[in-house]
Parts: structure tokens; C-alpha cells; sequence
């Protein structure tokens, strides 16, 4: 009896963090963490290179504190020349990977000059949590088969093999490493946000007044509509810190991602209108690892074809979803290069298709 344990969770956590995927469920999560670090670097590019151009002419103005990394490593505040080449090489390293040209070497390029970029970016200010899960998803790409799928490495070796005469077989699935890595980060960071308002806040925190005076206080677009009763604060607080703390049911039982998932990208478009925070685009994003993303066309494809009703509301839905994170990511990326990106990724996307 003693002997089986060990065997018993070993193979449990080989089937949560190391069992196989279908190719295109990783490169698509490839194409999409890829993105999301692009948007990102360019996010941050204007503090980069205004503490950069400090630096280079009259000195550092604000105060640098490293993280810790940067402390390891010995990494000292940079010129506008380093910044410029850092983020040349952000970008292109991101933009291969988007798109799968060497997939892996681009990943692992893309994650360095992520990390370096973010490192100068926090050190001169305050770090955010809103990234933690986007830097972890990142660093695993390189350590999967990424390309396999969806990407323009597969098209050239199927194009290739084809013109040599070889047969093509159907991809294997590969290793889920990275999904499994981006999950199990966005469950302990949700999970972490409402275990220390229960720790820290305790039970004032579920009073009302204090969600109403944060509301009040950031005073966002809807922030006097949902502050306006303390009592349906204390339900909002009670909802807030629920799906935060019960999160990590995701990993444990995959049908409540039905309902967490819907909640938590509600909670951030809550939080931003009513707080101010911001869209968090890393985070919500990112909640698509929990799904079988190359199901998506095939879905979207049979939702259009169920009758008029469900056909306007897939069209909608969708068009609601794509129009928003184009509009969010319209104030850093230019829109002709987030356009392609969404043409070219829905297309790779149809290609990699199962069937």
C-alpha cells in the first residue's frame, strides 16, 4: 500500500503537467503568449527610454532598486543605445515567434530581452503582479515543441517534405509543459490576490466600505453606479474573494472552468471601469491556456451554421471580444500590424484544425 503512493502521484502529476497535447493547442497558446509579450515591451517602451535618456544625459532622475534578478546578475541602469537595441530585439524576437519562425530560438530570444526590458522597467518603478503569469508562460515556450503547429516552421517542413516526395504524417501531440506552466501561475496568482484579502483585510474587508471606498476613490466610468450601495458592495466583496480563492478548481475539476473563467475576465472589466486599474490584458488573455484552442474555428464554424439566432450572436460575441482587444491594444501596436495578426493567426489557426 505504501509502495503505490509514490507511483499514484507521480502519475498524477505527469498526466497534469507533462501529458501530451495536440500541436496546434500549443502553437496556438505560442502565437498568443507572443502577442501578449509584444503588446508589452511596447507598453512599457516610453518609461524605458525616458529613464534611458535620463541616464545617457544627466543621470537617472528617479531612484533605481533593482529586482532581484538584476541584482544577481549585476545588471546596472542602461543607455538609450542598450534600450534601442533591446528593444529591437524584443520585437523581432516576438514577432518570429508570433508567427513560428524558428520557433524555439525565437521563444527563448523573445523571453531574455522580456525579462531585461521588464527588469528596467520595474527596477526604475514599481512592479506589478498583473505579468507574473505572462513571464512564466513565456520562459516554458522554449522548453516544448512550439512550432509544430501553427506556425510558419510547419508550413516549411510540410512544403519541403512534400517536394522531396516524402509522405506527411500527422503531427504528434507534443509536450503541454507551457500550458500547464500558464495555468497552474494564473491559478496561484488569483488564488494568492484572495487568500491575503482574507489574511490582510479579514472580515472588514467584506463590510462593503472598503470596496465601496476603493471604487469611490479611483472614481472609474461605473464606479458611483456600483458604489452606490454598501450592501451590494458586501456581495460584490464576497463574489470578489470567492472566485479568487476557488479558483485553483480549474486544475482539479475542468467543468468549473465554465464558470470561473467567464467570472474572472468580468472581475477585470469590473475592476477597470470601477477602479481604474487598467484592462489587464496580460491576465484575461492568458485565460484562454484553459482552453482547447484549436477547437475554436470548428466551434465558431458550427455556432454560425445552428440557425440565425445563434449565428448573429456567435458574430457578435466574437466581434464584441476581437473589437475589444483591438481597441485596448490599438493605444500601444499600430492597428494595421494587430489586424494582420489576427487575420494571420485565424488562418494558421483554420489550417491546424483537427480534420
Amino acid at each position: 500500500m505504501t509502495s503505490e503512493a509514490p507511483c499514484s502521484f507521480w502519475s498524477w502529476l505527469d498526466r497534469c503537467f507533462l501529458a501530451p497535447v495536440p500541436a496546434a493547442r500549443l502553437g496556438a497558446l505560442r502565437a498568443l503568449v507572443c502577442g501578449v509579450a509584444l503588446y508589452d515591451v511596447w507598453l512599457y517602451a516610453g518609461l524605458v527610454f525616458a529613464d534611458a535618456k535620463a541616464v545617457s544625459t544627466t543621470g537617472a532622475e528617479r531612484p533605481w532598486t533593482p529586482l532581484f534578478f538584476m541584482q544577481v546578475l549585476g545588471l546596472d541602469p542602461v543607455g538609450l543605445e542598450v534600450a534601442n537595441l533591446v528593444f529591437v530585439v524584443g520585437t523581432v524576437a516576438l514577432l518570429l515567434g508570433l508567427v513560428g519562425v524558428l520557433s524555439r530560438w525565437s521563444c527563448a530570444v523573445g523571453a531574455l530581452a522580456f525579462f531585461y526590458w521588464s527588469g528596467l522597467a520595474y527596477s526604475f518603478g514599481k512592479p506589478h503582479h498583473d505579468k507574473v503569469a505572462l513571464a512564466f508562460a513565456l520562459m516554458a515556450l522554449p522548453f516544448a515543441n512550439v512550432g509544430a503547429r501553427v506556425s510558419v516552421d510547419a508550413v516549411l517542413t510540410a512544403w519541403w517534405q512534400r517536394r522531396r516526395g516524402y509522405h506527411v504524417f500527422p503531427i504528434a501531440p507534443v509536450s503541454g509543459l507551457p500550458i500547464w506552466i500558464t495555468q497552474f501561475t494564473l491559478a496561484v496568482g488569483y488564488c494568492g490576490a484572495g487568500s491575503a484579502k482574507l489574511l490582510l483585510g479579514g472580515v472588514d474587508w467584506f463590510n462593503g466600505y472598503t470596496l465601496q471606498g476603493i471604487m469611490l476613490g479611483h472614481d472609474g466610468a461605473w464606479s458611483r453606479t456600483f458604489a452606490s450601495s454598501v450592501f451590494w458592495c458586501q456581495v460584490q466583496s464576497l463574489g470578489v474573494v470567492f472566485v479568487q480563492t476557488a479558483f485553483p478548481l480549474v486544475l482539479l475539476w475542468p467543468r468549473s472552468r465554465w464558470f470561473f473563467l467567464p467570472a474572472a475576465m468580468g472581475f477585470h472589466l469590473m475592476t477597470w471601469m470601477t477602479m481604474d486599474t487598467g484592462p489587464y490584458m496580460r491576465v484575461w488573455l492568458l485565460l484562454f491556456a484553459f482552453t482547447p484552442m484549436e477547437q475554436i474555428p470548428a466551434t465558431l464554424h458550427a455556432g454560425c451554421r445552428r440557425g440565425p439566432l445563434p449565428a448573429i450572436l456567435t458574430v457578435v460575441g466574437v466581434g464584441a471580444f476581437v473589437a475589444l482587444v483591438v481597441g485596448v491594444a490599438n493605444q500601444v501596436l499600430p492597428l494595421w500590424a494587430l489586424l494582420a495578426g489576427l487575420l494571420w493567426l485565424f488562418g494558421a489557426w483554420v489550417r491546424a484544425r483537427p480534420g
